[in-house]
């Protein structure tokens, strides 16, 4: 009976709710209706002028610019860095210090002098590596027939990329093993590797297959970390105008030979067999896989004079006393006849020594002297590329952008920024008042829409350079828009797509670059709207091509025309390329291209 009761009592409960609902929804519809609102899209007027910038705090950054190249309308740009190298403190070379080994060790036999003897100097600094693998079918999208589909099929042998994923065969060549048969009717591909891999580099412009000097040389000049400005206190900022080697500050010429790029893996076998697996010989296989990179020899003399020769000196004993011993070294590009510039990964770059010493091989009999024999160890030394790093920029017979009137240039590197005002040039005005006096508006969408000059891609093919991604921020303070910070999208593999509905990325149409649109919903509702009783400034915003919006830290530059210092963010530094963009006076016929705050807002 108690069940009985309970269970009618929330029958009676349910019939309520409904008829609550029904009545309720009634009396909505009631309420709300098309008429109470309305939609409306209208465009209000910006307001832009363009900087050029003179120099730009360049030290500590994770790439580095190195070559030459032109960029239509903007000329002719070259890049070369300095870095510092790194060495661990107190480092020994084989087995023992060199103290050690003079003054010998009564109870250890094994103490000789072990004559540390380079063997071989390399340059390693990786490549941008380009991983955007959009259908996750385990091919990367430059050399996937279509990277939006896992069913393609890129090698045309009859089996999906996915599938010779799963199958562990490859899915750009139509015979995996090459015994001549396809792998669609192959039963036996074992002898393919399937974890070889096939890298795309990207940020590399010019003719990658030209043959040019990469000079490694010593510089004489020494680099202090802290700032003797500021009492030693603060880190010392070092710009991109200074070029010490131009200076004269050089010493000995590390490498200056002909070199072509190569972006294939590189790959080292195991060096010898393991007699205790009879059935596979280790030599032919794989022991180490390093992606595509700079792999430069290094003169050996110099590094067996200034490191393994100095062991247990002062000269190792701390970082400062190893940079004022080594105090850097420059990396630029010479006798090329064409154009080649490149972007490298300084994260992983090194220097790496190997190297052999003499060592005691007891033979198994620690206590048995006479079977002693004195044999070669081999050792590799890892220098890392750290400490003060700069990139030294130079732009050649790049005419003024202002000639051209109607433009906005905008490049990287060494480039320019434009200063962007919405409403009105001097920040708030009476378009800004009468949005705020409509108390019964909700902003839905706000965006800055740039058009490309159609002269700029006019002649426009696959080989043509133009910066994929513009960013907007506060002047003021060099900090991104509130629409940056609520933006949760993000890309692994594909930098353009970071921030993405908060927009900038180039456009397209009919296959050519077309606009650029900047998602600013949340900063314009902000200047309209009250937010705990006052109106956020109109403040000038700053913009910028980028190479990567997540990258927003604060560099310091110093502007042409008066010197007057600044900040932009660390991601223009790293685009060498360029846009051209029409702002809001274009030339004649191109009126309706002209740059635009466009709004769409609801009505009540």
């Amino acid at each position: 009976m108690k069940l009985f009761n309970a269970l009618f009592f929330i029958l009676l409960i349910i019939i309520f709710n409904f008829s609550c609902n029904e009545e309720y929804n009634s009396v909505g519809i009631e309420l709300v209706s098309d008429s109470d609102f309305e939609t409306k899209v209208e465009f209000y007027p910006v307001y832009s002028r363009t900087d050029s910038i003179a120099d730009v705090q360049s030290d500590r950054q994770v790439y580095m610019h190195v070559g030459q190249f032109t960029l239509p309308f903007f000329g002719r740009s070259s890049a070369n860095f300095t870095t510092q190298i790194n060495i661990p403190p107190n480092s020994i070379f084989g087995n023992f210090s060199q103290n050690r080994e003079l003054e010998g060790d009564v109870n250890n036999t094994k103490v000789i002098e072990e004559n540390e003897t380079v063997k071989d100097v390399y340059l390693e600094i990786p490549f941008i590596i380009d991983q955007r693998d959009s259908d996750n079918d385990g091919v990367i999208d430059a050399f996937d027939i279509n990277p939006n589909d896992p069913n393609s099929d890129s090698d045309g042998d009859g089996v999906t990329d996915i599938e010779e994923q799963r199958n562990g065969t490859n899915p750009l060549d139509s015979d995996s093993d090459g015994d001549g048969i396809s792998d669609l009717t192959d039963t036996d591909n074992s002898s393919y590797d399937s974890e070889n891999k096939i890298y795309s580099v990207d940020s590399i412009y010019g003719n990658k297959s030209t043959q040019f000097n990469f000079k490694v040389t010593e510089l004489t000049y020494f680099f202090s970390d802290l700032d003797p400005d500021n009492n030693f206190e603060s880190i010392k900022p070092y710009y991109s105008q200074r070029d010490y080697y131009e200076e004269g500050f050089i010493g000995r010429v590390l490498a200056d030979y002909p070199y072509q790029l190569d972006f294939n893996e590189i790959r080292y076998n195991y060096k010898e067999d393991d007699p205790e697996t009879e059935s596979v010989d280790e030599t032919t296989l794989v022991e180490t896989r390093l992606t595509p990179r700079i792999r430069i020899p290094l003169d050996n003399s110099f590094f067996q004079e200034k490191i393994l020769d100095m062991e247990s000196s002062d000269v190792l004993e701390n970082a400062n006393n190893f940079h004022n011993h080594i105090k850097s070294i420059n990396f630029r590009i010479t006798n090329s006849n064409e154009d080649i510039y490149m972007l490298l990964n300084m994260t992983g770059a090194s220097i790496k020594v190997k190297y052999d010493f003499d060592l005691v091989n007891d033979n198994g009999t620690q206590n048995i002297l006479t079977d002693d024999t004195i044999e070669k160890g081999e050792r590799i030394l890892d220098l890392p590329i750290g400490g003060v790093k700069i990139n030294h920029f130079k732009n050649h017979n790049i005419t003024e952008n202002a000639l051209s009137s109607g433009k906005i240039y905008l490049k990287g590197g060494l480039g320019t920024r434009s200063i962007i005002n919405l409403f009105d040039k001097e920040g708030d005005s009476e378009v800004i008042e009468n949005l705020r006096l409509k108390n019964n508006i909700l902003i839905n969408e706000a965006n800055l829409i740039f058009y490309v000059d159609p002269l700029f891609v006019q002649n426009w093919d696959n080989e043509s350079l133009i910066a994929e991604r513009l960013y907007v921020y506060k002047t003021t303070d060099n900090l991104p828009l509130s629409d940056y910070f609520s933006d949760p999208t993000s890309s692994e593999t594909d930098p353009t797509l970071n921030k993405i509905l908060h927009g900038g990325k180039l456009e397209y149409k009919d296959n050519r670059p077309f606009r650029y649109k900047i998602n600013i919903t949340e900063h314009v509702s902000d200047l309209i709207n009250l937010n705990d009783g006052i109106y956020s400034e109109n403040i000038p915003l700053s913009l910028v091509v980028t190479s990567d919006v997540a990258f927003i830290r604060s560099r310091k530059a110093i502007l042409k025309n008066g010197g007057d210092k600044i900040t932009i963010p660390e991601g223009t530094i790293y685009n060498p390329l360029g846009t051209v963009i029409l702002n809001e006076n274009p030339p004649e016929g191109l009126t309706e291209k002209k740059l635009i705050l466009e709004i769409i807002y609801t009505e009540f």
